[in-house]
């Protein structure tokens, strides 16, 4: 009994002291006296993990897109965004769900209920009065 109270008092710690689901981003920068790398904050609050060369970024409670170089690619402005998967990303501002494409231009703005993840290259899309329809990662309406 002893050994189970243990066991599942190790296992809920696990949970409280695990990271982070998101890192954050560490610029290492030279100092000129020493020439020893050492870290600079990052200005974003949270960073997703680079999907095809383009990473999430939360700041001041706002998603955007940063590359890999640390350029940005879409300053933060959406309530919601996932990573990128075959050259798309969906979403969410107050108004609803839409899609960006891998240069940061919406190719669906956010007006949508639901868009879910892409299978097969569509997605199905919930509209306003809980119609649907699906489209293609051009953002085109390919019917039902």
């Amino acid at each position: 009994m002893k050994n189970r109270i243990l066991f599942i008092s190790l296992f809920a710690l696990s949970f409280l002291v695990s990271g982070p689901l998101f890192a954050q981003k560490e610029k290492k920068t030279k100092t000129k006296e020493s020439g020893v790398k050492v870290p600079k904050s990052s200005i974003y609050e949270l960073q997703g993990p680079f999907c095809n060369g383009i990473s999430k970024v939360r700041m001041n409670k706002k998603w955007g897109y940063i590359k890999k170089d640390g350029s940005t690619l879409v300053k933060p402005k959406y309530t919601e965004a996932e990573s990128f998967e075959d050259g798309v990303a969906r979403v969410r501002n107050i108004k609803g769900w839409g899609l960006i494409d891998t240069t940061g231009k919406e190719i669906l703005i956010p007006a949508f209920i639901y868009i879910s993840e892409f299978v097969e290259g569509k997605a199905k899309v919930v509209m306003i009065g809980g119609q649907f329809t699906y489209i293609n990662k051009k953002g085109e309406n390919i019917g039902r």
